[in-house]
C-alpha cells in the first residue's frame, strides 16, 4: 500500500487501506474494523469512505489505533480530515500546509505541492507567459522590474528555477525561453486551495489596476441584474463560451509584448426574491 503521506483526501486512504487490508485477510470487513476501532456501528467504516459521515477527534483518534498509525502518521491523518472538514480556505491553507512539511521527501507524493507552488505567487504564472515575449538575458533584476507590482530579483529567480523544474519552461540553444505543453496534476482539492489564493490575489491586483492603470489599459466593469437560476446557468455558459474565443484570440496574435489578467467575477449579492427585473449598468 502506499504510503500514507501520498494522501491529500482521507478517504481515499480509507479506501485503500480496506482493499489493501481485504487483500491480506478475507475475514477484514467493515464489521471486524469497527471492532477493532471500539465503534458501535458496523457500517460506520463504510458511510466515512463513501463521504456520508465525517469524523470527529475521538473517532479519528480510535481510527489512527486502529490502523496501527505511528505518532506522525496519526497526525498527518488528522491533518488530513482537518483540511477536508475546514470551513475556510484560510484553515484549509494551515492544515495543507501541515501536511506539506509532515510529507517530507515523497516525490511521487499526490499531495503535489508543485501544483500549489505554481500558483502561490502571483508573479509565477505571469513570469511564464512574460518571458517568452522578450530575452531578459537572465537579468532576474529586470525582469523582477517588468512585474507590476515589481518584486525581488531573488523572487523571479526562484520563479524562474521553478517553472524549469515543473518543465513548464525550457531554454532553448540560443538561450531563450519557451512553454512547453507539460500540464500539472494534482488532487482536487488541492487545485481548488490554489486557485482559490491565486484568485484573491488578482482580484487585489484588479483593486490597483482601475486606481493606478491608465484608463485606456484596463477594462474594468460590472453588470447587477436580477436572474433566475436557469438564466446564470446560461450567462456561465456564455462566459466559458467567451473564455474559449478570447483563447482562440490570444492564440493568433504574433505581436504581444504584454501580459494581461482577465477576471470573471460572477456572484450573488442578495438572497433569492425573485422580484427584481432588468440590468443596470455600471
Amino acid at each position: 500500500m502506499h504510503s500514507i503521506f501520498e494522501f491529500v483526501d482521507y478517504r481515499k486512504y480509507l479506501r485503500a487501506y480496506y482493499i489493501e487490508q481485504k487483500k491480506k485477510s478475507r475475514h477484514f470487513s467493515y464489521r471486524y474494523f469497527a471492532g477493532k476501532a471500539g465503534i458501535s456501528s458496523p457500517s460506520f467504516f463504510k458511510q466515512v469512505i463513501d463521504g456520508k459521515r465525517n469524523l470527529t477527534r475521538p473517532v479519528i483518534e480510535k481510527f489512527s489505533s486502529a490502523m496501527k498509525l505511528s505518532h506522525k502518521e496519526a497526525d498527518y491523518f488528522l491533518c488530513m480530515v482537518m483540511f477536508d472538514q475546514a470551513r475556510t480556505s484560510v484553515e484549509k491553507q494551515q492544515h495543507y500546509n501541515s501536511m506539506r512539511s509532515m510529507a517530507g521527501n515523497f516525490k511521487e507524493s499526490v499531495l503535489n505541492g508543485d501544483f500549489f507552488d505554481y500558483f502561490a505567487q502571483w508573479y509565477i504564472p505571469v513570469i511564464r507567459e512574460l518571458v517568452t515575449l522578450y530575452d531578459f538575458k537572465d537579468d532576474f533584476k529586470k525582469l523582477a522590474s517588468m512585474m507590476n507590482p515589481p518584486i525581488k530579483p531573488s523572487e523571479a529567480k526562484s520563479a524562474i528555477k521553478l517553472l524549469l523544474r515543473l518543465m513548464l519552461l525550457k531554454k532553448d540553444n540560443d538561450g531563450f525561453y519557451k512553454q512547453t505543453d507539460t500540464a500539472l496534476i494534482a488532487d482536487k482539492s488541492v487545485v481548488s486551495l490554489a486557485l482559490q489564493t491565486f484568485a484573491k490575489t488578482m482580484i487585489d491586483h484588479s483593486k490597483l489596476a482601475l486606481e493606478q492603470a491608465n484608463v485606456d489599459e484596463r477594462h474594468i466593469s460590472g453588470i447587477t441584474m436580477g436572474i433566475s437560476p436557469e438564466t446564470y446557468s446560461l450567462l456561465a455558459a456564455e462566459i466559458d463560451a467567451f473564455k474559449g474565443r478570447v483563447k482562440s484570440i490570444v492564440n493568433r496574435d504574433k505581436n504581444s509584448s504584454v501580459v494581461y489578467q482577465m477576471n470573471f467575477a460572477f456572484f450573488p449579492v442578495s438572497g433569492n426574491t425573485g422580484g427584481l427585473k432588468g440590468p443596470v449598468e455600471q
